[in-house]
């Protein structure tokens, strides 16, 4: 019997660290490929453009190098902003605090950010002066990331301050994270031709405000519910019932 409880504590501190790393190691990736696109062609972010960057990355090595940290950022950023969504459903469910609105707002805030790094990764295979139709697909792509980036940002920002279990100070960075993306974004498109550095840091923002989900997990984990979601599981089918479920039954 002691062995088994150690066995699943164990599981379960090793499933929480997982869950935990998630947003972090998505928001690592998005800032490595940034990293290296200035490193690697040797440029300042306030002389050339993401896409400019990206366009020229051929010169000096092959463009799978930084296309493989942002498939993996992307799909990491997939993750950790359905794992929120989770989160933020299990809270209200939990609170009794449910409505058609929190849960609509919710949806769209996911459906924003996951259509949002999904542009990311059309803003990156697609030059802006590639072939055919590359530019057009790479402009299209970018409006979509950084519109809906901001979106995501604001609708995640209104939703957290209905968790009452979160600090004021956390409360406060995630609503001042969106307002400063959507800003630099603004800046950087009425001065597109002077102020790159903008751009880069709006995208900088933007991952920053989404790796910073893994505090939130910290407060409320709701591993019992993620794990039912990955294991592709009905909650309440196990008969072990985990923290987060118990919380939610009393």
């Amino acid at each position: 019997m002691g062995s088994d409880t150690q066995g699943n504590t164990r599981c379960g501190a090793c499933t929480r660290l997982l869950l935990f790393l998630l947003p972090l190691l998505g928001c690592a990736c998005i800032l490595g490929s940034l990293a290296l696109l200035s490193l690697r062609l040797g440029v300042s972010i306030t002389d050339a453009s993401i896409s400019t960057c990206l366009a020229d990355y051929d010169t000096v090595g092959s463009k799978v190098e930084v296309l493989i940290p942002i498939f993996v950022g992307a799909s990491l950023m997939f993750v950790a902003t359905k794992m929120r969504n989770i989160q933020v459903n299990e809270y209200h469910r939990r609170q009794r605090t449910e409505s058609k609105c929190r849960y609509a707002m919710n949806l769209i805030a996911a459906i924003s950010n996951v259509l949002a790094y999904g542009g990311f990764v059309l803003l990156a295979l697609f030059d802006l002066d590639g072939p055919g139709n590359a530019p057009l697909i790479h402009e299209i792509g970018s409006y979509v990331y950084f519109i809906l980036s901001g979106v995501y940002g604001v609708l995640h920002a209104i939703l957290l301050c209905k968790q009452v279990q979160y600090p004021m100070l956390c409360k406060v960075i995630f609503a001042t994270l969106p307002v400063a993306t959507i800003a630099c974004t603004i800046i950087y498109v009425t001065k597109q031709d002077e102020l790159f550095v903008f751009e880069w840091i709006s995208v900088a923002l933007a991952a920053i405000n989404v790796g910073l989900i893994s505090v939130l997990f910290l407060v409320d984990p709701v591993d019992d519910e993620l794990r039912d979601f990955f294991c592709c599981r009905r909650a309440g089918r196990d008969a072990n019932i985990g923290p987060s479920k118990a919380r939610r039954l009393t």
